[in-house]
């Protein structure tokens, strides 16, 4: 492995982390969001179920996926 190589992981390792930290962040906020809804007893707490909770858990899944994927 020649040295610009080691330097070019170096370089991309902290960024892929930090895409890695916000996914986790985003799908951990989604599954706090569907576990109040299951709490809360109310037609509105559908609504936040399928509204916001469940797009924060997709996003955060595809951008994990995304982060992955374009990690060289």
């Amino acid at each position: 492995m020649a040295t610009g190589d080691v330097l070019n992981e170096q370089q991309t390792a902290p960024h892929v982390e930090t895409r890695l930290r916000w996914a986790g962040l985003l799908i951990v906020l989604g599954l706090v969001v569907q576990l109040l809804t299951f709490i809360w007893v109310h037609p509105l707490a559908f609504i936040a179920f399928a509204l916001v909770g469940c797009p924060l858990v997709l996003v955060g899944v595809l951008f994990y996926l995304y982060s992955i994927a374009t990690a060289q």
